[in-house]
């Protein structure tokens, strides 16, 4: 009988690609908050409505520059990078429609 060691080597998930998304999802989920108070309140949210959408639309800017230039090692996984550099731009248009709006 033949007999073979098998051995998986699982990369580490990244701690910035991690970030990167977690962060996105949370400004996603402010953005919905503040559309949701916005109608509920009849459009009653207009300077700190505009000031909020600013400041989320600053960071999930700053979330894709965290993770395009985040340097991970080789060792770990980039399994949510992406993903989350993507909501991040998402979340940038969203924002930049919010204040055309």
């Amino acid at each position: 009988m033949n007999t073979r060691n098998i051995s998986f080597s699982e990369k580490k998930v990244s701690k910035n690609a991690v970030i990167t998304l977690v962060m996105g999802i949370i400004i996603l989920i402010g953005f919905v908050i503040l559309t949701i108070l916005s109608v509920v309140t009849g459009g009653g949210l207009n300077v700190i409505g505009g000031l909020i959408g600013c400041i989320l639309m600053i960071l999930a800017f700053f979330c894709v520059l965290w993770g395009v230039m985040s340097y991970d090692d080789a060792k770990t996984s980039q399994k949510y990078k992406i993903s989350g550099i993507c909501i991040n731009i998402v979340a940038i248009f969203i924002g930049i429609t919010f204040i055309m709006m």
